[in-house]
């Protein structure tokens, strides 16, 4: 028991040495002095602690005077006695045991002058907070900074007890703003001390912050005092002067604290506490701000006070009976924000409609670890959140979000937003709004995606939505509670929800309730979308705004192609929207990007039919513009079929747009002036002739094309044979280029081409041999390019001579189609020598020769070498003997030479006679099988022999185009490395550090620094040329070009650490890694953070390895692209192997965020002249490759400069690569109809023989014979 004793002796012993009291002591002349006491004993003499007290007077007196004379104070007199805050006075001696250590108590000293003050200077110092006064966001307007002081209020009169009530009363005046409250007040104790109210995050609210943590929304709990900028920010962000005046329930006196704009500013000690004697009333505190830098229209300032504070004012929610209660009075000039109808939250709810709302319960979850963690913090930190999806339907034709807008307007608290606009998500933290949080739809309310029946019906719908989402504590407001906190895990998965989760998502779990019931994101896509057709059924009423008597159509077949899901329609030719009547026949323009069909340029229509989805009075249903495009002819349009009362709607080519094109503005009515261009235009561009390419056009192109006007039987047919169509602004003698792509048309017609033989031959008829078809197709740059292939497809395509008819037509077109002839002359054929005699009385005589005579059958390949036939070892000749023309005839036959005796009859002669015709047959057969197999032969040469030499050009070209590859490799790495030199001699710059550090492997480097650094922008893109590559380099500037890029906010700012004074400590971070290489850093460099970029959203070029993004062509307002138009700038730039892939934590790349960041929608033209020409159509600046600049404001830069540092060159590789695998690929082909032609020419030649063998045969039998006769 002794020893338990001494222990807690020993404890109290020791903590009595950490004990401190601390004092503020009122002196009588409005002065005050801060004693400390470390470690007194429990008593202290009256007189002891006077003395102390005087000699810090004199300290502080020197130091701290305001230089305004005071009067002196009476230390000697016999009257001196100190009252606390209780008034107890205090005279013999100081107890220390009736004051709490370690806090401040505030005393007032007496010297028994009836001049006793009631105002004390130096009680607090504001003036460090005071410093962000200078530097405040641009988001901290004076609605915030109003909406902050009540904050302010609205948590300390929820501390009341039901007792006790809970008022907040706002008044406005031309010279002052007053806001009273009926809180506990606050006082001078070191607990409820009235300067915390005066110092930013002091809040006693910041402890309960775990306790707004879940709860039932709408999380009515606000303790949100640890964000805002304190009290004196906002008063002085609100006027020149301020007065705080607080009264606690226990204390008599009222605690006033005075604060001036231009003292705080100049850090004079003007901090003034005023302390005086009040009422034993209840507590309260008011501030009143003086000078008010705005006027307030007190009308929108009621609005806008509602809309933030609304679930405190009135809430159905919180009461069980489901009646609407006030858990707060709001007043503003005396008048009870529950009794006013505006502001855009009230006049919202009327609005919509009265189904079911789609409500979710979401709680998030993340490991602490993930995160700043403190040594007594929870392992996961949560958050909940409400989603309450309400749905704004259409009625009698127009959408009740433009009624809320119109409302508002009408109210003078309108925005600059519309329909398409018009914020689809807000969100409110412990039921308190954040204003800027008006952020677009959620992924998973999108429907960008969506396709099938229902997309285009689903698209419109969901504009109708906006979804309230209530969050608790577990998400953090922006300082200026204005938004959630943009960097926050919670808020990006907040914004991401109906998305696979980010990145930086990955540690957030989400759970998502309806109803009790927990969904997967699948599933809540798919109830969302129900929840949608649901609301839509019931409750819009869109389809009731015909004006004349309708026609019925019953189970359309073509529901899909007329974009309805309706089995009933009604079609009208005559419709009211916004007391604006359209008619069928109307001339409209819809503007691009208007709905899905109309992208990428207006589309001038006629209209011709108004669809309406449902029986008239049926809910639901949609409206639909059935139009025909100008440039759709009469017969291709909609038609309206009705026979024997079955109705039918055939809409062929015409369009289908939501009727909702006209509530967005981007259908629009068209004059006939206006009319009549466009006619001109379109006719100027339509289809008129076709135009087959000559020689050096398609040499231009880089292919074998053109038809020979004329040529011997056995030409090699070209390639291809290229056409195009030229449009009706085509004047041939006037085009000085005619692949000029404006000399060509741009269709999606296909060409068919016909081809029509006639033969020399008297007696054969026109035959049509070939019929091809093509589709346009791209070309270097050239579009609408028809070309038919000719040489791979029909290679004997001239072997017989004849006149060939080339004929070119456009389906569905009324072009002009154009015919070609070409002229095959007849090869020189085999003659046959004619023995003319006349055999007496039918008998023929047997003519004796001595010596038949043979000609010679060579075989011959294209290039001359004599076809071996049988033996490769010996050239075979093959005899032909002439077959003579017998004719008979009744006259005699002279007989000039009488040697010649005459046979006599013999019944034998017939027989030989049939036996020789059929020899002859036989001989003719096999010579003229002979010949054709000879010229098959003779062919299958010719085309193995193209095929070789065609198979060295592409070995040739492949060998060419890689050591072209290499060149520009070593080019590229040889300027590169240039680059990198020269910005390692840029002494006294970060850039020549961060390129040496960079020079070391990433494992190597010591520098925790250099973890989050990507480099330089010089160094990581090249360009395709020396030109561009000096005027974006010229247009970036070299501060730019030499900018640091990091992965993030905080890599970036790890770059530098701070002294105390806030120069910049070159002990530390990069200024060290200098000093190690030798170097120094002055003056200032850029850093570029890439998460802190606003990334490009939108599509990429799918088939391009560098993911380019897919801009749109500008577009003239003429409706073309301007002339010499190359590019946009952030697609020029490639970039580096080792960088491509890279991405952010949000997915995004380099091009997305770095290039679009620096370049934007810069354009890229050919010349000044075309860049200038164009200024219509450039909203983000262009540059020229002969160094013209514009920038984005309209400035053009003059002169000409010469950028030291510019992005390395290296020429297309990308390109030149995939040159090499179309070469491969074709060299493949080639290969393959090699072996191909080799088998068949092998067959040919055994075939051959077998028929020259045959021949000799039948040919020695006959000579035999004939010798026989002889």
């Amino acid at each position: 028991m002794l020893q338990r004793t001494k222990k807690s002796q020993m404890l109290e012993d020791h903590g009595d040495k950490d004990r401190a009291y601390r004092f503020k002591i009122l002196l009588p002349n409005g002065t005050s002095v801060c004693l400390t006491f470390q470690n007194p004993k429990p008593t202290m003499p009256f007189g002891d602690f006077i003395q102390r007290l005087e000699e810090e007077y004199s300290l502080t007196y020197r130091r701290f005077s305001s230089g305004k004379r005071k009067r002196d104070i009476d230390w000697k007199g016999g009257c001196l006695f100190l009252e606390d805050a209780n008034d107890r006075k205090i005279r013999g001696e100081m107890n220390f045991k009736n004051f709490k250590p370690h806090e401040c108590h505030i005393l007032k000293l007496h010297d028994g002058s009836h001049e006793s003050a009631y105002t004390f200077e130096n009680m607090w110092d504001l003036t460090p907070v005071t410093d962000i006064l200078k530097e405040l966001p641009e988001e901290y307007t004076f609605e915030t900074a109003l909406a902050d002081l009540i904050d302010n209020s609205l948590q300390a009169v929820w501390a009341n007890d039901r007792r006790h009530k809970k008022l907040i009363s706002v008044d406005v005046a031309d010279d002052v703003i007053s806001i009273f409250d009926t809180g506990p007040g606050m006082d001078g104790s070191d607990e409820h001390c009235i300067v915390k109210w005066g110092k930013m995050g002091a809040s006693l609210h910041r402890s309960l912050r775990e306790q707004a943590i879940g709860g039932r929304p709408p999380y009515l709990t606000p303790f949100f005092g640890m964000f805002g900028y304190g009290g004196p920010l906002a008063s002085m962000q609100l006027g020149r002067h301020a007065l705080v005046s607080s009264k606690t329930k226990d204390s008599r006196k009222v605690y006033t604290l005075h604060l001036d704009r231009e003292a705080l500013l100049t850090g004079s000690n003007s901090n003034i506490q005023k302390k005086r004697r009040g009422s034993d009333s209840d507590s309260n505190w008011k501030v009143e701000i003086f000078k008010p830098k705005s006027k307030l229209d007190i009308s929108q300032l009621q609005c806008k006070l509602k809309d933030i504070y609304f679930p405190y004012i009135q809430c159905d929610e919180e009461s069980k009976s489901g009646k609407t209660i006030t858990p707060v009075n709001f007043e503003v000039n005396g008048v009870d924000l529950a009794e006013i109808e505006g502001g855009e939250i009230a006049i919202t709810n009327v609005h919509s409609c009265n189904g079911p709302d789609f409500v979710l319960q979401l709680h998030f979850s993340c490991k602490q670890d993930s995160m700043t963690k403190s040594p007594d913090s929870k392992a996961y930190i949560q958050a909940n959140a409400r989603l309450k999806c309400a749905y704004f339907p259409m009625v009698e034709g127009k959408e009740n979000i433009e009624k809320i807008l119109e409302r508002l307007e009408s109210d003078g608290c309108g925005t600059s937003e519309n329909f398409e606009t018009y914020s689809r998500v807000s969100i409110r933290r412990l039921g308190r709004l954040l204003p800027d949080a008006r952020w677009a739809r959620l992924p998973f309310m999108e429907f960008k995606q969506k396709k099938g029946d229902k997309a285009d019906l689903l698209k419109i719908c969901c504009l109708r939505v906006k979804c309230f989402i209530e969050t608790d504590a577990g998400f953090n407001p922006t300082p200026s509670k204005t938004n959630l906190a943009h960097h926050s895990p919670f808020t990006t998965s907040l914004r991401n929800l109906g998305n696979q989760p980010l990145e930086n998502e990955k540690d957030v779990r989400i759970k998502i309730y309806r109803d009790g019931n927990h969904l997967t994101l699948s599933q809540l896509k798919k109830e969302y979308e129900d929840w949608i057709l649901q609301m839509h059924e019931r409750y819009d009423d869109e389809a009731h705004c015909g004006e004349d008597q309708p026609v019925l159509v019953v189970s359309p077949a073509n529901k899909k192609a007329l974009r309805i899901s309706s089995e009933v329609a009604r079609v009208h030719k005559s419709l009211k929207r916004k007391g604006v009547t359209w008619k069928c026949g109307q001339k409209i323009k819809l503007l691009r990007g208007a709905c899905a069909g109309v992208h990428n340029n207006n589309v001038y229509a006629t209209i011709e039919y108004f669809l309406l989805e449902g029986l008239e009075g049926d809910p639901g249903g949609g409206a639909r513009i059935i139009c025909r495009p100008l440039s759709l002819s009469v017969d291709k349009g909609c038609i309206l079929k009705i026979n024997d009362g079955d109705t039918s709607l055939d809409i062929r080519d015409s369009l289908s747009v939501p009727v909702s094109v006209i509530d967005s503005g981007k259908c629009l009515a068209v004059e006939s002036n206006e009319w009549d261009n466009q006619l001109e235009k379109q006719r100027q561009k339509s289809p008129s002739t076709i135009d087959l390419l000559d020689v050096e056009e398609c040499q231009e192109l880089g292919v074998d094309g053109a038809l020979p006007v004329d040529a011997p039987a056995g030409k090699v047919p070209p390639e291809v044979i290229v056409a195009v169509v030229r449009p009706a602004s085509y004047v041939s003698s006037c085009a000085s280029k005619t692949l000029d792509q404006k000399y060509i048309a741009r269709t999606n017609l296909k060409m068919f081409m016909e081809v029509e033989f006639r033969s020399d031959a008297e007696g054969l008829r026109n035959v049509r041999d070939i019929s091809a078809c093509a589709v346009p197709e791209p070309r270097k740059g050239i579009q609408g390019l028809y070309i038919f292939p000719l040489k791979s497809k029909y290679p004997a395509l001239f072997q017989t001579s004849g006149v060939y008819t080339f004929s070119f037509h456009l389906t569905e077109s009324n072009c002009k189609h154009v015919e070609k002839r070409v002229l095959i002359k007849q090869a020189p054929i085999v003659e046959y020598k004619e023995i003319q005699f006349t055999c007496p009385n039918g008998k023929a005589p047997v003519i004796g020769t001595p010596k038949m005579e043979f000609d010679e059958i060579q075989v011959q390949s294209s290039h001359g070498k004599v076809l071996p036939l049988q033996d490769s070892s010996s050239i075979q000749q093959v005899p032909v003997m002439k077959a003579p023309k017998v004719e008979y005839d009744e006259s005699p036959i002279p007989c000039p030479n009488e040697k010649i005796f005459l046979l006599q009859d013999s019944s034998s002669l017939p027989q030989a006679q049939n036996l020789e015709a059929s020899n002859v047959n036989k001989e003719k057969e096999l010579e003229k099988d002979l010949h054709q197999s000879g010229m098959q032969i003779g062919d299958m040469e010719k085309n193995l022999d193209a095929l070789n030499k065609e198979k060295a050009v592409i070995e040739q070209d492949i060998y060419v185009v890689q050591a072209s590859v290499e060149r520009c490799n070593s080019d590229y790495c040889s300027m590169k490395a240039e680059l990198k030199h020269r910005i390692e001699s840029m002494s006294h710059t970060a850039a020549s550090t961060l390129c040496n550090l960079l020079r070391v492997p990433s494992q190597e480097l010591s520098n925790d620094f250099m973890g989050g650094v990507i480099g330089l922008v010089a160094l990581l893109g090249s360009t395709g040329s020396s030109e561009l590559s000096r005027i974006l380099s010229e247009y970036l500037g070299e501060d730019q070009m030499l900018a640091v890029v990091c992965r993030s906010f905080a890599a970036a700012v790890a770059l530098e650490k701070y002294e105390h004074n806030g120069e910049v400590d070159s002990r530390h971070a990069l200024y060290a890694a200098a000093a190690k290489l030798g170097r120094s850093i002055n003056g200032r460099f850029l850093v570029i953070s890439l998460e802190d970029i606003q990334p490009y959203t939108g599509d990429f070029d799918g088939g391009d390895p560098q993911r380019k993004l897919a801009l749109p062509y500008p577009i003239l307002p003429s409706g073309n692209t301007p002339d010499g138009f190359l590019g946009y700038a952030v697609n020029m730039v490639d970039l580096d192997e080792h960088h491509l892939h890279m991405t952010t934590a949000a997915g995004h790349g380099l091009r997305q965020t770095l290039f679009y960041f620096l370049f934007g929608e810069l354009h890229v033209y050919k010349t000044r002249q075309d860049m200038l020409a164009a200024r219509a159509c450039i909203k983000h600046g262009a540059v020229s490759l002969d160094g013209g600049i514009l920038r984005q404001t309209g400035a053009v830069s003059l002169g000409y400069g010469n950028p030291e540092i510019c992005f390395p060159v290296l020429r297309s590789v990308a390109v030149m690569k995939k040159k090499i695998e179309i070469y491969k690929e074709t060299m493949s082909a080639v290969i393959a109809a090699i072996e191909e032609f080799t088998k068949d020419h092998q067959k040919a030649l055994k075939k051959f023989r077998k028929k020259n063998k045959k021949w000799h045969e039948l040919a020695t039998v006959k000579e035999r014979r004939l010798i026989k006769t002889t």
